[in-house]
């Protein structure tokens, strides 16, 4: 018997060819056009990609990423971007990279705070020794779990990148030179802003401990605090850049199906301009005839793969249906399965170290108002200081929202998901498949996820703020009273 292959939520499945007849599957024409599809054959599962494409912003961050330990990759320039491998070198350098950063930070904190409160330029009372003390080791958790956790979620990110690519060519994602750029020049923004702001907190410290002959004690006790940042900083705009766009593909499928919906007169929503799919895209030439109009990342393993496409654009660039309602649900709800798929993959990739991140972003946002307040009453007169304090508060307050804002658009796009099915569900016509389609898709829906939850400890959501900026509230006004009692 010739079995025919069948993609769900990213994995090969071989059924016999009269399974599509038990479960009613179509294979209509639409405006004289037919899904096209590849022989099949059988191919390496997804979780043996070893190697892929990338270019654009997404090669921009990796390579970063790459230099400050956070993915150990090796970079092989092609003439549509670079392929990237795991490299056994960069992980020895990532390990060798943060260890040392990690000692010169330790031992740093343990000389500053044996020099006593009298010298110390960062730890002026008992109190704030304490505080320093969390703070530090606070970044040291987070760049530590950051890079020596690096390797798995780089194999990770090779395996899950394979099923966003699938969705991209199904529902004709589309390549927009002008958004790559606009994304590397953010990227880059953020970075140059957190290198000035470090800098100029470094100086400052260094300047003040030259009044007490100390200059060269804090630069070496605060060199490695100071590297270990970005690699902080770094680890949250990639996990950033990762969920960002995988919502993008949530959205994608949600405009697909609003599509789908006016393709049977169902106007579940207004039409608007479809976004480019640039994130994790790269420009390839077409491998074959099912490609000729899309841009996509390119994953070495997809040639032998069969991919249907739900969505193709005319010339004019507007998103055309090329498979009968019916099948396009079971197909969108198909593609919802595997990002499903990718969203789990990503949480357990980054479970500690979003729990990590978060944790330092609570003590981060207790400890820097402390000191901005502190020195408000006591008033010496330190208006750097004071902006610095400010700016510090501002940078930590970014970092929760570029942490949770992917979390919560990630749970929008899932809400809104559930939305269509449901006025599609009510509006279809009570004959035929299509109801039967969209029942299946919607069961789909309650057992399926859309959701961060590193660990299973929290949800990034935007809850999660009020209850991080409630919690800072009453550790500052302990803080404060335990200040008071220690002068």
């Amino acid at each position: 018997m010739v079995y025919e292959y069948k993609f769900n939520c990213g994995h090969a499945l071989a059924v016999p060819p009269d399974v599509d007849e038990i479960f009613c599957v179509e294979s209509a024409k639409v405006d004289g056009a037919t899904a096209a599809t590849v022989s099949a054959e059988p191919e390496p599962r997804a979780d043996r990609a070893t190697h892929c494409v990338v270019g654009g912003a997404h090669a921009f961050i990796l390579r970063i990423s790459s230099f400050f330990g956070l993915a150990p990759l090796r970079f092989e320039s092609r003439s549509n971007g670079f392929t990237v491998t795991i490299s056994s070198a960069m992980c020895v350098y990532s390990y060798i990279l943060v260890t040392v950063l990690v000692i010169c930070t330790i031992f740093g904190l343990v000389a500053e705070i044996n020099v006593g409160v009298e010298l110390s330029v960062r730890m002026s009372s008992k109190t704030s020794q304490v505080v320093s003390t969390c703070d530090v080791l606070v970044v040291v958790a987070t760049a530590g779990a950051g890079v020596y956790g690096a390797p798995r979620r780089m194999r990770n990110m090779l395996q899950f990148m394979e099923n966003v690519a699938s969705v991209d060519n199904s529902i004709g994602g589309q390549y927009s030179v002008v958004s790559e750029r606009k994304l590397c020049i953010i990227i880059l923004a953020i970075l140059v802003f957190f290198s000035i702001l470090i800098a100029d907190d470094f100086t400052f410290y260094a300047l003040q401990a030259k009044k007490l002959d100390r200059e060269w004690d804090v630069v070496t006790n605060y060199i490695g605090f100071y590297l270990l940042w970005f690699v902080v900083m770094i680890l949250e705009l990639q996990f950033a850049f990762t969920a960002l766009s995988v919502r993008a593909r949530f959205a994608a499928v949600n405009d697909a199906l609003a599509l789908t919906a006016r393709h049977v007169s169902i106007p579940v929503e207004k039409p608007k301009t479809a976004t480019p799919l640039n994130i994790y895209a790269i420009r390839v030439a077409p491998v074959d005839s099912q490609r000729s109009a899309n841009v996509s990342l390119l994953v070495d393993s997809m040639t032998s793969r069969e991919q249907v496409v739900i969505i193709k654009r005319t010339a004019s660039g507007e998103p055309r249906l090329i498979v009968s309602p019916c099948d396009a649900v079971r197909r969108l709800a198909s593609l919802h399965g595997t990002l499903c798929d990718v969203v789990k993959r990503i949480d357990d990739s980054y479970g500690l170290p979003l729990i990590v991140i978060l944790i330092s972003t609570l003590l981060h946002l207790i400890v820097t108002p402390y000191f901005l307040i502190m020195e408000i009453i006591v008033s010496t007169n330190r208006l750097h200081f004071l902006v610095l304090q400010f700016l510090w508060c501002v940078t930590h307050m970014l970092r929760m929202i570029v942490v949770v804002e992917p979390g919560h658009y990630t749970i929008a796009e899932g809400k809104r998901t559930e939305g269509l099915v449901c006025r599609l569900m009510t509006s279809a016509p009570s004959t035929g498949v299509l109801p039967s389609r969209l029942e299946i898709f919607s069961r789909q829906l309650l057992l399926q996820s859309v959701s961060y939850a590193p660990m299973g400890m929290c949800t990034l959501s935007r809850p999660l703020m009020a209850s991080v900026i409630g919690a800072v509230t009453t550790y500052l006004v302990i803080l404060i009273q335990f200040q008071r009692y220690d002068n």
